[in-house]
């Protein structure tokens, strides 16, 4: 016969056996939802291949594959500013089947262009921030200029002779160029390119003298001597780049500061449930280990967060830059 105490410790056994179980389910699988998806997804990238913006979309795309079971279709779309491929997932079916990454520039585009065929802020849903990461300053090696004040100096001796180049018109990295001719006071010639990739490459070819661009499309080249890095567009030192200063110390230019971001947008109108679907995902995985150092390796920082606290954050983004772009005069078309 069973002893009592034995059969209700059995019991126990059975149970924790049970709650264990349950408790090693993979988060993410709590985030699908029944009806959502079957089939598969497009995220359109609107920068060329080899830029941040891209490895960001190469990061998450398999994240949501493993997760869900379907497929994500990276589409890059480049050129326009990154209009292009914005203006595709505005206008495309609110279903949660083509989304939308991108970076900062996002937030400038309306005070770069006067006229825009969809509105950035009212016609795209925000749904989650990836990643943050300060930019990086950095010239050809072959050129004498080993700081950011001898940059300056040099520009201002030779106006327009300085090139630097961008991720393209419209870009963060554009507004960081043009924030630092105004704030130096300095007459450089932007040279804008339809992402990181053919930027750097430009630079690192010598074809153009500088750029400001992502930390894992510029440092990989500081690191190995093809090009010289100078400073970050952060306030502060960067753990990305802890060697490297602020541009705002290293140039005496008070009120610099460009942070660059990564995020993923919806078509307005994606319903909130599925849109609350794919922010939960990929918060969680910012907040993993493995989401944490795949980023930290293109050099990023992982963000994540609430939906509701990435739209607001977006729309604030939206006001600053517009208001700086509109003080400082300049345009994208």
């Amino acid at each position: 016969m069973t002893h009592p105490f034995m059969l209700r410790t059995s019991i126990c056994s059975v149970l924790l056996a049970t709650v264990a179980t349950v408790s090693v389910i993979p988060a993410h699988a709590q985030t699908r939802l029944p009806d959502y998806p079957q089939r598969a997804l497009r995220l359109v990238n609107p920068f060329t291949p080899g830029g941040t913006t891209d490895l960001v979309a190469r990061i998450i795309g398999p994240r949501l594959t493993e997760a869900w079971g379907q497929q994500v279709i990276i589409d890059n779309r480049p050129g326009a500013g990154t209009n292009i491929g914005n203006e595709i997932v505005a206008r495309a079916q609110p279903d949660g089947y083509t989304l939308l990454v991108n970076s900062a520039a996002i937030s400038t585009l309306l005070g770069f262009y006067s006229k825009l065929s969809y509105d950035p802020v009212k016609d795209l849903a925000p749904i989650v921030s990836v990643g943050e990461a300060p930019l990086v300053l950095a010239v050809h090696p072959g050129m004498e200029i080993r700081s950011v004040r001898d940059m300056i100096d040099y520009a201002r001796a030779k106006p327009k002779l300085l090139t630097i180049s961008s991720s393209g018109t419209g870009s963060s990295t554009h507004l960081a160029i043009e924030l630092f001719k105004s704030l130096a006071k300095v007459d450089a010639t932007h040279v804008p390119y339809k992402g990181g990739g053919p930027a750097v490459v430009a630079t690192v070819s010598g074809e153009i003298n500088a750029i400001i661009n992502s930390p894992a499309v510029v440092l990989p080249h500081v690191k190995t001597g093809r090009l010289r890095g100078l400073a970050v567009t952060s306030p502060k030192r960067s753990e990305i780049a802890p060697e490297l200063p602020p541009m705002a110390e290293a140039g005496n230019l008070p009120g610099y500061e460009v942070q660059g971001w990564y995020a993923v947008f919806a078509p307005s109108g994606t319903p909130r449930r599925i849109i609350q679907a794919i922010n939960s995902e990929l918060d969680q995985y910012g907040k993993s280990a493995e989401g944490r150092a795949k980023l930290l390796s293109i050099g990023l920082t992982a963000t994540g967060g609430p939906v509701d606290a990435f739209a607001d954050y977006y729309r604030r983004e939206t006001e600053r830059w517009v208001r700086v772009i509109r003080s400082v005069g300049i345009k994208g078309d």
